[in-house]
């Protein structure tokens, strides 16, 4: 076809290897990707929902990489045009991965940090708080597991196609014993292990950090207030960010899923429907987990999962663990008869510790799929660090949107695989659609950790739980 054989616009070295610009598809190509990010600029000025956005990305990323391809005459391999068109798209795509990456040591370090320091002077709240996160990262674990079991059952893998769209190598690791293993997760260095990306490491650096701030607080208060100012502080502009760059992730969106299928077609989206299934099903799965955890707890689970079932379409619906704080706080508190106290602490930690969904399964079956697909060895050794490695790196994870790139980003780092995560560009490319499921299981772990800590802790009015007329009133819940 005339768009496939077209001769270059542009000749010579500078336009063929240094600005990958020769033929006027590629400008043209530029213009439509341009457009897109008007139109979700629109939206944004609009103060037109994130959700909404990011659901606006991946249907202009779909229509702009299926009309390159039919542009091209959906030729076998892409053409010359075709890959300057992938080739400058990459730019935004990569760009944005390149960002969440950058962030991923500082993220850690000043939220594990902050996270210690909050429980410092609340003696009211110990005995809730180290229930509640036992239940947030146990069923966390469970998730990690569960993304392994899948992962490997349905045998995860990505295409050779999606692999050679990369410029890595897959390296062979050796794996240690299991004591030096544990021993090797202690940093002798921590700049060093920053800059190594040993994310348990700094997790366990960091935990200390806090820890010691807090037993030095009664003998040096001003010290310690100032080191807590400056934590909160870092915490903040960090926090600003990470929500400047993931602003933009709708914009990234459209680039990787255009990237994508104009570079490998679009039976792309298809190979990775099996990952998309392997996410519905995992939520499935954790939703029954989390019944039967309330049903050991002496708590009828059609009656918790009636009353929780509108704060499940919420988060289903808004992808969002924090957009969704308020209703789940509310569920807990009016309709559950969860203790006040224990429903904000829970909820709140909910949001950035634990994430079943985002931090748990998710980040362990792109973990075991891309072990797969570059040729790492699978073993027992394999699964117990990773499960280990997604717990931790759950913790302090902030419940923006965008969390489960940057656990998946942690997780990949931890287990030593951090300069593949490129690689599952074309898994981001599709977020919108597993992030639902991912913020489903998100929230439901949090009200289920909410609901066994309250219980077993003796302070959950259950008269209330069982009363099936209660309903919530999101009036008096503003202050949240």
């Amino acid at each position: 076809m005339g768009a496939t054989t077209s001769s270059a616009l542009f000749d010579g070295v500078l336009f063929q290897n240094f600005l990958f610009l020769t033929h006027y598809q590629t400008l043209i190509a530029l213009a439509f990707l341009a457009g897109c990010f008007y139109i979700l600029k629109v939206l944004q000025n609009q103060k037109m929902s994130f959700s909404i956005r990011m659901m606006v990305g991946l249907l202009l990323g779909g229509i702009l990489g299926f009309g390159v391809q039919l542009a091209g005459g959906f030729p076998d391999a892409p053409t010359t045009w075709m890959k300057e068109t992938a080739t400058w798209y990459g730019l935004f795509g990569r760009a944005f991965v390149a960002f969440i990456r950058m962030l991923v040591i500082p993220l850690i370090f000043v939220s594990i940090v902050k996270v210690i320091l909050d429980f410092s002077g609340k003696e009211n709240l110990p005995k809730v708080a180290v229930r509640s996160i036992f239940w947030l990262l146990f069923t966390t674990a469970i998730a990690a597991v569960l993304g392994i079991f899948l992962a490997s059952v349905m045998g995860l893998e990505l295409s050779q196609q999606q692999i050679a769209s990369t410029d890595k190598v897959a390296e062979i690791r050796e794996y240690k014993n299991l004591i030096d293993t544990l021993i090797n997760l202690i940093p002798s260095n921590i700049i060093g292990a920053m800059s190594a990306d040993n994310v348990v490491g700094l997790v366990i650096f960091s935990a200390l950090i806090g820890i010691g701030a807090n037993r030095m607080e009664k003998k040096n208060p001003e010290a310690i207030g100032a080191f807590k100012l400056f934590i909160n502080g870092l915490y903040k502009i960090v926090m600003s960010i990470a929500m400047t760059i993931i602003k933009y992730m709708p914009y990234a969106v459209v680039a990787l899923l255009a990237r994508t299928i104009v570079s490998n077609g679009i039976d792309a989206i298809f190979e990775v429907s099996s990952f998309i299934l392997a996410i519905y099903i995992a939520t499935f799965i954790m939703i029954v987990i989390h019944l039967i955890l309330v049903t050991l707890h002496g708590v009828s689970p059609v009656m918790f999962a009636k009353k929780a079932a509108a704060t499940w379409l919420m988060a289903f619906t808004s992808r969002s663990s924090v957009g969704t704080l308020p209703m789940t706080i509310a569920t807990l508190k009016t309709r559950m008869g969860v203790n006040n106290a224990t429903a904000n602490l829970v909820g709140s930690l909910g949001s950035t510790i634990g994430m079943n969904g985002c931090a748990g399964f998710f980040p362990a079956l792109l973990a075991v799929m891309l072990a797969h697909t570059i040729g790492i060895e699978v073993n027992i050794q394999f699964y117990l660090m990773l499960v280990l490695v997604v717990v931790l790196g759950s913790i302090g994870i902030a419940g923006i949107p965008g969390t489960a790139t940057i656990a998946a980003s942690i997780t990949l780092s931890g287990m030593g695989m951090g300069e593949y995560f490129p690689m599952i560009a074309v898994v981001l490319a599709i977020d919108p659609i597993i992030d639902m499921a991912r913020t489903l299981a998100n929230v439901s772990g949090t009200m289920t950790a909410a609901v066994v800590t309250d219980k077993g802790i003796g302070t959950m009015d259950m008269a209330l739980f069982n009363d099936a007329s209660v309903q919530v009133d999101m009036s008096d819940e503003t202050n949240i």
